[in-house]
């Protein structure tokens, strides 16, 4: 099958996963993307305390052919919750990370993999908190780029993509759960930002997950989880960051809000306000039909192979 466009969408993905399984799902069709020529994965970072959760990201590169992936963590003050299925991904499946003490800090990764990009590239794409984001603007000149972190994102970043938020108002995990580092983050980004709310992911997927090989780890961490099929909030915002920002094929399924700006109070709730000057949107929700067709686009995607 050739292709849908003829440069793929550059993705470094930024994920929690620790407390829920759509990061998972999340990765899996993202290398599914990349086997198709739709994306490129450029690296993985991970933005929960977990210690097992770089290395379930690392298995799950390993398991699609791209164990090669940079993979970063969270360093510093942050969120960690217990997981039920990423120490056993880790000690399960193969792959390259060894022990969680080995894995490189996120920022590095952030600031080592921006820098190489191409001016006005680069496709962030976030399904959890908000701490590394913060951290990357925050960031001075190191010797992969002199620029500090805020300036490096205006050159290299073409689009934030945000799991995040509830619209058009509500108080939603991604965001709450660090609530000052989303602050800091949503007032300095200096890109375009498009939310993927709440509400956008409440499609099941992956109910034909149990026909994968058992070898997929992506298999055994939603039958660890124990939620087959599950709700779907990572994998449409991936899906977005990839078919939708270019209008092709699922690009048709989604419209965007106005431009403005979304206000967080001291608990993590959020509002909507329009404004014409503003740098955010937000998905709306495809109609009922339309929701099927992404459902059954991810559903496809989850039963993705290997290729070798």
């Amino acid at each position: 099958m050739p292709p849908i466009r003829e440069i793929p969408v550059p993705i470094l993905l930024d994920t929690d996963m620790e407390s829920d399984v759509d990061d998972v799902g999340a990765l899996a069709i993202l290398h599914a993307l990349a086997d198709l020529g739709e994306a490129e994965i450029l690296a993985v970072v991970v933005c929960a305390g977990n210690p097992w959760s770089p290395l379930c990201a690392d298995r799950l590169n390993h398991y699609f052919g791209r164990g090669e992936l940079p993979v970063g963590t969270v360093r510093g003050p942050c969120v960690s919750r217990e997981s039920k299925y990423t120490r056993q991904i880790a000690e399960e499946f193969p792959g390259r990370l060894t022990s969680p003490d080995g894995v490189p800090d996120a920022l590095t990764v952030y600031r080592r993999t921006l820098a190489a990009q191409p001016d006005g590239s680069a496709v962030v794409v976030s399904i959890g908190y908000l701490t590394n984001l913060r951290n990357l603007l925050a960031s001075g000149p190191d010797e992969f780029s002199d620029l500090a972190g805020r300036e490096l994102v205006a050159r290299k970043v073409r689009l934030w993509i945000c799991m995040g938020g509830q619209f058009p108002s509500g108080r939603e995990y991604n965001i709450y759960m660090d609530t000052e580092a989303a602050r800091q983050t949503l007032a300095e980004w200096p890109t375009k930002i498009v939310f993927s709310g709440w509400e956008s992911g409440l499609g099941q997927t992956g109910a034909r997950l149990r026909e994968l090989p058992i070898t997929s780890p992506v298999r055994r961490a939603y039958e660890l989880y124990g939620r087959i099929p599950h709700k779907s909030w990572d994998l449409m915002t991936t899906l977005y960051a990839v078919r939708g920002i270019g209008r092709d094929r699922s690009g048709g399924y989604w419209d965007l809000s106005p431009r403005g700006r979304m206000p967080l109070a001291p608990d993590g709730s959020n509002t909507w306000q329009d404004d014409p000057a503003g740098n955010q949107r937000y998905q709306l929700c495809p109609d009922e039909q339309g929701m099927a067709k992404l459902v059954a686009e991810i559903d496809d995607l989850l039963m993705r192979q290997p290729t070798l």
